[in-house]
């Protein structure tokens, strides 16, 4: 009987270890470890399909070469092959806007 007793007192010790260090494992999860889950700007991919010019606005490059940025301006969605070609599109975004070349 008292083999028993200490058998099942030694498995009740492990159990309440084992519970408390998942326990503590689950609620030490910090913010940057969430944050590190979600995707990055970086991370997302334009493609030519995402958007209603068929080249660069600003430099002429065809979207299909690759989108690096976009922007929502009169009710479309225009892409950039570059943060730069954007930042210039919007110094005179009215002038730009109206030669831009959209697809067919």
């Amino acid at each position: 009987m008292k083999i028993k007793l200490i058998i099942a007192s030694i498995l009740f010790s492990v159990i309440l270890f084992a519970c408390n260090h998942i326990r503590k494992h689950f609620t030490d999860v910090s913010a940057d470890t969430i944050k590190m889950a979600e995707p990055s700007k970086d991370s997302v991919k334009f493609t030519a399909a995402m958007v209603d010019n068929a080249k660069d606005a600003t430099c002429g490059m065809p979207v299909t070469a690759g989108i690096e940025d976009t922007l929502h301006y009169n009710n479309k969605v225009i892409g950039f092959c570059s943060k730069e070609c954007k930042d210039d599109f919007l110094k005179d975004a009215a002038k730009n806007f109206a030669a831009v070349e959209w697809k067919k």
